[in-house]
């Protein structure tokens, strides 16, 4: 199984499973406000909306959730998610990206996810590589990761 996710600076990213869009996010850039990022499903519902609450786009409000469609998010930053049921995964990237273009989705202190991180090109590029293929949280997982990197540009 294949995850990738594709997208140029100033719009939103795509998600490729097996080459097949699964997910993708827009971004609405809003001065003195922060970004407004949604993220759809492949049949165009919206899932989630959320507005960066500050300059460092560390702390997110989310404005809009389809409960019937994902589960509930409890809270949000660039570094976590938790979700209502006590899931929470974390985020970990280097911050030297030019040396080591690696980042890291944590479950209970574990790694589940590895990814490759190209963003100093004019598109933006991430591979997904999956400790278990049958995670069963992987929809949390890159919804997660849309929400954190959609508008994340600054290296």
């Amino acid at each position: 199984m294949e995850i990738v996710i594709k997208g140029e600076f100033y719009h939103g990213l795509n998600v490729y499973k097996n080459q097949e869009l699964i997910y993708y996010s827009k971004f609405k850039h809003r001065w003195f406000k922060g970004d407004l990022i949604s993220v759809f499903d492949n049949e165009n519902n919206l899932l989630v909306e959320v507005s960066e609450s500050g300059l460092l786009n560390s702390k997110y409000l989310i404005k809009y959730q389809d409960e019937m469609l994902i589960d509930t998010i409890f809270a949000l930053s660039s570094k976590e998610i938790i979700f209502s049921d006590n899931i929470k995964f974390e985020f970990w990237e280097n911050r030297f990206k030019l040396f080591n273009p690696f980042a890291k989705i944590l479950f209970n202190d574990k790694p589940v996810a590895i990814i490759t991180m190209k963003k100093l090109k004019p598109s933006r590029h991430f591979s997904f590589c999956l400790n278990d293929f049958d995670f069963p949280e992987l929809d949390r997982i890159l919804i997660y990761f849309l929400l954190v990197q959609t508008s994340n540009f600054l290296e």
